[in-house]
């Protein structure tokens, strides 16, 4: 089990600064543009979110001719997402940013990514919503499932009252955690970390590893 004092987690926060300016771009993208009415809008957010956090939705599971490239976006991506009812569930959050509403919508976005995709796409799903909602979202990937797990033996969790049926179970498990974790931090840092910082504290931890 990692030890996370103090200066460890300040070493986290301060080591990771060189890829903030480039996150802001995407906070500053999602921001400016919150909704999926254009195919410009939805086509920008999908593809640089996806191609930067290493979660690009055009791989997929059946390879076709179209499957990469600026026509599977063009025709593809942009019209299911516009045609879906994701502005409805961006909006329900907007009302009530809670965690049982975050991990509902996240699996809402999730099955619309395996529509479009034909895989999961809980990885992609949770970096979406994390950049139109930074202070709720937590970034799901394997390296942050494993640092999570190295993090603490326990396990512990903070209870989301949201039945299986209504969540992705594997993000749900991981966002429980999460919210364990933020509050386990808290009395050592004198404040609650934010989903961009436990992912910085993340990756801390899945480099120091590999050493």
């Amino acid at each position: 089990m990692a030890t996370m004092t103090k200066q460890a987690i300040e070493d986290a926060l301060k080591k990771n600064r060189v890829w903030d300016l480039g996150n802001k771009v995407l906070y500053d993208l999602c921001s400016g543009h919150p909704h999926h009415k254009t195919d410009e809008e939805i086509i920008a957010k999908v593809w640089l979110i996806g191609r930067t956090y290493a979660a690009a939705i055009e791989r997929r599971k059946i390879k076709t001719a179209d499957s990469e490239g600026d026509f599977f976006y063009e025709k593809i991506v942009a019209p299911n997402i516009k045609n879906s009812e994701i502005d409805e569930w961006f909006e329900e959050i907007r009302k009530t940013p809670t965690p049982e509403v975050a991990v509902k919508v996240h699996r809402n976005l999730t099955n619309l990514f395996l529509e479009i995709s034909g895989l999961d796409k809980r990885s992609l799903a949770s970096k979406y919503l994390h950049f139109h909602f930074k202070d709720l979202f937590f970034i799901y990937d394997a390296r942050a499932v494993r640092a999570i797990a190295n993090i603490t033996e326990r396990s512990q969790k903070v209870l989301v009252n949201v039945a299986d049926r209504e969540a992705d179970s594997a993000y749900k498990s991981f966002f429980q955690k999460c919210l364990w974790l933020q509050n386990d931090l808290k009395s050592l840092l004198g404040k609650k970390p934010s989903p961009r910082e436990i992912d910085k504290i993340f990756l801390f931890v899945a480099d120091s590893a590999k050493k």
